[in-house]
Order: structure tokens, then C-alpha cells, then sequence
């Protein structure tokens, strides 16, 4: 008994056994780069609030020139990284596309089923490679972060004869497709896959309320859809993942500190947070009160000109009227007001980089503003000066009063309202946030505790559930040897969907998966009454279709020193690296 049954074996939620299907879109060259990805942070705190259960994530990998029997692991996770070491992780290399619209489109289908299938080596740590196949592992969910890939990925397991009695898909929408965040006024409206996924799935989490709003508006243009929207079952559906910012350095380190009344701006530098209203709501201040903004873009020149690099406009050969609508902006950005954060820093990389210094630049400066006035459903940027204790104005949208509550006392609309908080903000300030990591896990909890994986009652035993006892009982434990003993003909060739029924149904009387094992692998627990009464009756049983005194003629049976025979690829008779722990030595887990 490991110390993660001693904890969390009476949970339903323990041993069971998740997939994760990403949303890769920070890359540096063709390497994925995590630590940077919002969306992998997401990931990242669904294993860490299910410590319980294990969890194969497919990470972007690659194939190497003329070998397409091996995958690589392709991201910038160090060898330390807690996945690396942890029982219950099992890293899955798939080769995403590195284009965040060719991600949306469908996965590599044929890989997809050679990996599952065990047809293709994965390396799941650092130099070390293995493969699987269905009969060895099982997938109670899938964690979709590509809502739009959840039919691909079901249609690919149910082509391996999987996932039709076990499977439940979890989606997390870190993007809603509605005409605000279209990319562009003809681009092919992608929201009915969206509808698609929510429809197949058991929930799906988004960040607020905000983003059914955004949603509905889909429908509510001239366009004409075959398709209507249903409010009241959609609702139903959908949960909500607010997310917590990182935490930031309390101390200040002194990096950086300004005279004045400096205010921050931490972020991107574009028309839908704020660029075109902040200039004109600064304008008329003292000259004490200066923007500095972290993102680079605000030194150089949008449609020619810039508000930190004053540049001269006859240099431009461009059409009176282009030339007139730029000498206009330059009149709303006075000379000094707005700046780069960090000048002079680009050089010191990894200074530049560095939580330390972005938490000094925001615990000193006088005030902080968010300006969201475009497509968002969340805001993590808004949080970090909160959090250390800098006055923060923030334009009031619903989207926001989801994040920080009505009762925030710093929301603006006008320029009169922004300038009068402004010069009238408190010496100290202090605003507590609501516990968003708590929300997040415990809605995951209610999520998955509720879904069909969880619930459904297989009364049913078919054939073989009550002789899997019978072979756990004698030291079976792994999957693929019970389904050896049982189902010889099929083990090695084509997959079956009973087989996930089988390990359902015990699981209903007590039996229990190891998580910290990247195979299924069962065993009755001593306090397993039900498992013990049926496995009692079984081994008197005259009518069951499977009988115990019949063995030798349907199961593969014993060899000559009366042990239960293995598959010769048995999981029992791969070598192990030891030392390893399990998520919970990593993260707290539940409370």
C-alpha cells in the first residue's frame, strides 16, 4: 500500500486515468516552450488538483529524419521538471502543429492510432522509450484544450475499438469564436465546432460568464445559421475555470524605481487594451504622471508614429490623408507621458525576464491601469499589481467585475472618472481577491464526480468480470495479463470495447487502479467486502458462463509450476526506474 492510497484511496476520483490533449502555442523555433504557455499553465493545475489520478499528456514531440517508428520529446521541460519524476505522469510525444489554426483543424489521426496502438516508441523521460496499446492502459477522460479536437480524438480511440462505454471528454475553452475575436471579417466562422464539442462532452469549463455572452453573439447578426442556440442546455453544461495569476516576489529587490508618479501598463500594447482611449485620458495631467508600459511594441512606430520615439513624419511617403490621421494621433500622445518600462534593460536577458524585476516595476510604481475594451473572458495581467498592492484603474466591463468583483473600488468609464481616481488614489491599498485556484478545483471536482465515468452503475457482469477476480486474487494485477487470460485470440490483434466494460465493473465493488503505474493495474484491497463475497460465490458458481471449475478449458490457465500465465509483453516484466515519487510529494493536491 503506497502513500498515495494511505490518502486518497477511498476518493472515487482515485486511480483513475486522464488524457490530456493540448493547446501548444508558445514555441521558440519548432520547440514548445511551456513555462511561457497560459494555456499550459491550465494543464498544469488540473494534474496538480487530481494527484490521484494519472495522467498521460500528449507535449508536442517530433519525429527524426527516417525513423518514424520513435517519437522525441520536443518541448523545453528541463530533466527536473516534477513530470519527469512522478509515478502517475506519463509524458506522450505527438507531433502538433505549430500553427495555432492548423491545430484547430484536426489532429494527425493515423499517429495518433499507431501511438495507442503501440506501433510507435514514445520517450517519456529523457532517453528512455516505451510504447502501449489499449489492452495495456485505460483513458476514463479527456482533458481537451482544443475543444474543437475532442470529436477527432474520440473518432481515433473508437477506431482502436475504444471508448465507447468509458470515455468522458472535459473541454476548456481558452478562446470563444464569436465575431469579436475573429481574426479577420471573412474568416470561416468556426463557433458550430465549438457547439460540436460542448454537445459531445461531459463538461466543459470556460473562464467567466463572459464567455456565453460572447457566444450568443453569433447569432445575433444578420447571418442566418441552420442551427440555434439552446441557453438553457448549454448552461448546464459549461463550469467555470477562473484562473490565479502566478504568484510574484514579495521583496523588493530594487530594480526598478522611478520619480514621479510613474503608472504601469503591463500589457500588450495593441487597440483592445487601450492604446487608442489611453492617451487621451492622460492628457491634461501634471507631467508627473507617466505611462510605462512592459511591452516593447509602444517604442516603435504604429502606422508610422510612436508615443516614446518621436519621429519626424516627412520621411513618409504616404497620402495627405494617411499623413493627416497620423499628425492627429501624434497630437493625443504628448511628449514624455508614455514610455518603455524597461530601456536601457534589453541587453541583461535574463534581468529582463525575470518575476523579480516585473514585481519590482509594479510594487513601485504609483498606479497600475487595465484598459479591456475588446474580445476577453479573463485577465490574469490585472491581478499582479493588485496582489503587491498598487492602486490599479480598470475600465469597467462585465468581464472585469468577473474577475475582481463589483465591489472593486477602481472602475472607470469616462476620461473625467479615470483622471479624479486618479489623483485621488489612497497612500495604502490593499484588495483581497477572490481564491481562484480553490474555485477552479473544487468546480473540476463537482465536474468529474458528477460525470458519467463516475455514476453510471453497470449491473451487468458479462462474462468475465467475477474471474478477473479470481486472477487478481491469485496475483494478477496488470490489465493486459487478466485480458491474456481471457481474451487470447484478440489481446494481440484487434481491440475490443468489453474490455473497458470489465474493469468498470469491478471497480464498482472495491477494486482499485494504481495511478503511480502508467499500466492499468488492479487489486483488491483487503477492505473490498463486496469484491471478497463475489469472488467467494464465483468460486462455487456451477452456472456462470466462465466457470472456476472450467478454467483450463476457456483461460490460458497455469504453467508447469502452477502460476497463472503472463503475456509474454507482460507490463510485469518491464524494468522499472526507481527512486520516483508521485504528484502529491510535488503539490499539495486536495483538500
Amino acid at each position: 500500500m503506497n502513500d498515495l492510497y494511505k490518502k486518497y484511496g477511498d476518493y472515487p476520483l482515485y486511480g483513475k486515468r486522464i488524457l490530456h490533449v493540448l493547446s501548444p502555442v508558445r514555441w521558440k523555433g519548432n520547440r514548445f516552450q511551456p513555462e511561457l504557455d497560459s494555456n499550459w499553465k491550465v494543464t498544469e493545475d488540473t494534474i496538480e488538483f487530481l494527484p490521484m489520478c494519472h495522467h498521460y499528456i500528449l507535449v508536442p514531440g517530433k519525429f527524426k529524419s527516417g525513423n518514424n517508428h520513435k517519437i522525441f520529446n520536443h518541448s523545453t521541460l528541463s530533466k527536473e521538471h516534477p513530470y519527469y519524476n512522478s509515478e502517475n505522469v506519463t509524458l506522450v510525444p505527438f507531433p502538433y502543429p505549430q500553427s495555432v489554426l492548423s491545430n484547430r483543424i484536426g489532429i494527425d489521426s493515423s499517429t495518433f492510432k499507431r501511438i495507442f496502438d503501440g506501433r510507435i516508441e514514445f520517450e517519456f523521460r529523457p532517453n528512455e522509450f516505451c510504447s502501449f496499446r489499449l489492452c495495456d492502459i485505460d483513458i476514463d477522460f479527456i482533458f481537451c484544450h482544443q475543444p474543437e479536437l475532442l470529436s477527432n480524438v474520440l473518432w481515433s480511440l473508437m477506431s482502436l475499438r475504444y471508448g465507447m462505454n468509458n470515455t468522458d471528454g472535459i473541454n476548456f475553452f481558452h478562446w470563444i469564436d464569436c465575431p469579436e475575436s475573429a481574426p479577420a471579417g471573412l474568416f470561416p466562422p468556426t463557433f458550430f465546432r465549438h457547439m460540436e464539442a460542448v454537445n459531445l462532452a461531459q463538461k466543459s469549463f470556460v473562464h467567466g460568464k463572459a464567455s456565453l455572452e460572447y457566444w450568443k453573439k453569433n447569432w445575433e447578426g444578420k447571418k442566418e445559421h441552420v442551427v440555434g442556440l439552446n441557453e438553457h442546455i448549454i448552461k448546464n453544461k459549461l463550469s467555470y475555470m477562473p484562473l490565479k495569476a502566478n504568484d510574484l516576489p514579495q521583496i523588493d529587490g530594487g530594480l526598478w524605481n522611478k520619480t514621479g508618479r510613474p503608472i504601469a501598463f503591463n500589457h500588450r500594447w495593441n487597440s483592445t487594451t487601450g492604446r487608442d482611449i489611453l492617451p487621451e485620458y492622460m492628457k491634461g495631467l501634471p507631467s508627473e504622471y507617466v505611462v510605462y508600459s512592459t511591452d516593447k511594441k509602444i517604442s516603435q512606430p504604429f502606422s508610422g508614429f510612436s508615443p516614446v520615439s518621436q519621429g519626424d513624419l516627412d520621411d513618409f511617403e504616404e497620402t495627405d490623408e494617411f499623413l493627416e490621421g497620423i499628425e492627429k494621433a501624434k497630437g493625443d500622445w504628448e511628449v514624455g507621458r508614455f514610455k518603455y518600462a524597461y530601456e536601457g534593460l534589453e541587453k541583461n536577458k535574463d534581468k529582463l525576464e525575470s518575476p523579480e524585476l516585473y514585481a519590482d516595476f509594479l510594487r513601485n510604481c504609483y498606479a497600475s491601469v487595465g484598459i479591456i475594451k475588446g474580445y476577453g473572458t479573463w485577465n490574469l495581467s490585472v491581478q499582479d499589481p493588485i496582489k503587491l498592492g498598487t492602486p490599479t484603474l480598470v475600465y469597467d466591463t462585465p468581464m472585469m467585475r468577473d474577475v475582481l468583483g463589483s465591489e472593486y473600488p477602481f472602475y472607470f468609464k469616462t476620461k473625467d472618472e479615470f483622471q479624479k481616481l486618479l489623483q485621488n488614489l489612497p497612500e495604502k491599498f490593499e484588495y483581497p481577491l477572490r481564491d481562484f485556484k480553490k474555485e477552479f478545483r473544487e468546480n473540476l471536482h463537482v465536474a468529474l464526480l458528477k460525470s458519467r465515468n463516475v455514476t453510471k452503475f453497470h449491473d451487468q457482469e458479462g462474462i468475465y468480470g467475477k474471474p478477473w477476480l479470481y486472477f487478481m486474487s491469485q496475483g494478477l494485477t496488470y490489465k493486459k495479463d487478466m485480458l491474456y487470460q481471457t481474451h487470447q485470440s484478440l489481446i494481440d490483434s484487434q481491440g475490443s470495447n468489453s474490455w473497458e466494460t470489465i474493469r468498470r465493473w469491478v471497480m464498482q465493488y472495491g477494486i482499485k487502479d494504481d495511478p503511480t503505474s502508467m499500466f492499468t493495474k488492479l487489486h483488491i484491497p483487503d477492505d473490498a467486502t463486496q469484491a471478497h463475497k463475489l469472488l467467494e460465490e464465483y468460486l462455487t458458481e456451477d452456472k456462470h458462463k466462465r466457470p472456476y471449475n472450467q478454467m483450463e478449458k476457456w483461460s490460458a490457465g497455469k504453467d508447469s509450476k502452477g502460476e497463472l500465465i503472463t503475456h509474454k509483453n507482460s507490463p510485469s516484466k518491464v524494468r522499472r526506474q526507481t527512486g520516483l515519487s508521485d504528484l502529491s510529494s510535488h503539490f499539495g493536491g486536495v483538500s
